[in-house]
């Protein structure tokens, strides 16, 4: 595109910003991403973007208020807006302001291909085909640390992967009930649901059992990592001994493709 339509992504979950923006860039665009409601109303009243995707799921602000917001100025009303629901919350359509909302969009597992194909069709560009080569092996990634959670998700979604995030053992469980990925990289100490836990569950689920499992925790006791292998991990990496390369490579040598 000569002109590339400007996009402002208005999300906390920084995985998957950084995915819904990495997509749109390989379509063409140019995105702005905002980490906060205040951040986001900034950029948008002074940089007045082509196209808004806000999730309804902010953690610090209401995306509704965000959205009456933007309706009180003529020159932003205009601008369409993408509401996205990421995590499987219902939008509320009671709190939608009248002709706000361009699409409504529900979003599991990080999959931004939706996002990316509703832009294309509202701009009229045609989708970067992806061949057989570039099919990007699906990883999911269970870790509620939130330091963590951007610095590793960032390195994994720049590394080519398709990363779907869980931040707990229960939402772990409920996207394998979704899909299966190529691998699960799974930390042991989970709010909720533990590691080992979510461990057993895919050990004894059969269609699931053949998926590979790295654990990436702290726990460094020989009991941990013995009672990990029993339970069916095939790796065993400590956080603060393991570089980002190194576990990069490692799931790399572990994305055998698991037929769904």
């Amino acid at each position: 595109m000569a002109n590339p339509e400007k996009v402002l992504i208005i999300e906390s979950d920084a995985p998957f910003a950084d995915q819904v923006s990495l997509a749109l860039n390989k379509n063409g665009y140019e995105t702005i991403v905002a980490r906060t409601g205040a951040e986001g109303m900034n950029i948008l009243t002074n940089t007045q973007p082509q196209l808004v995707v806000l999730d309804v799921t902010l953690t610090d602000a209401d995306s509704y208020e965000i959205l009456a917001k933007k309706q009180l100025s003529p020159v932003l009303a205009k601008i369409p807006v993408f509401l996205v629901s990421s995590q499987g919350v219902p939008i509320n359509m009671r709190r939608v302001p009248a002709d706000s909302v361009e699409e409504f969009l529900m979003v599991f597992h990080s999959n931004s291909s939706e996002i990316v194909e509703k832009a294309n069709r509202k701009f009229g560009h045609e989708a970067v085909s992806a061949t057989s080569t570039e099919k990007k092996s699906k990883v999911l990634w269970v870790e509620d640390d939130k330091l963590i959670g951007t610095i590793l998700a960032k390195k994994l979604v720049a590394s080519g992967f398709d990363l779907f995030h869980a931040k707990s053992g229960e939402e772990a469980l409920e996207a394998l009930k979704q899909a299966i990925p190529d691998v699960i990289v799974l930390d042991l100490l989970l709010p909720g649901i533990g590691g080992f836990e979510v461990l057993q569950a895919v050990n004894k689920d059969p269609g699931l059992r053949k998926v590979p499992v790295m654990i990436l925790s702290n726990l460094s006791k020989p009991s941990d990592m013995e009672r990990a292998q029993t339970l069916g991990a095939k790796k065993f990496l400590i956080k603060a001994a393991t570089s980002l390369e190194q576990i990069v490579k490692e799931i790399r040598s572990m994305c055998v493709p698991v037929a769904n």
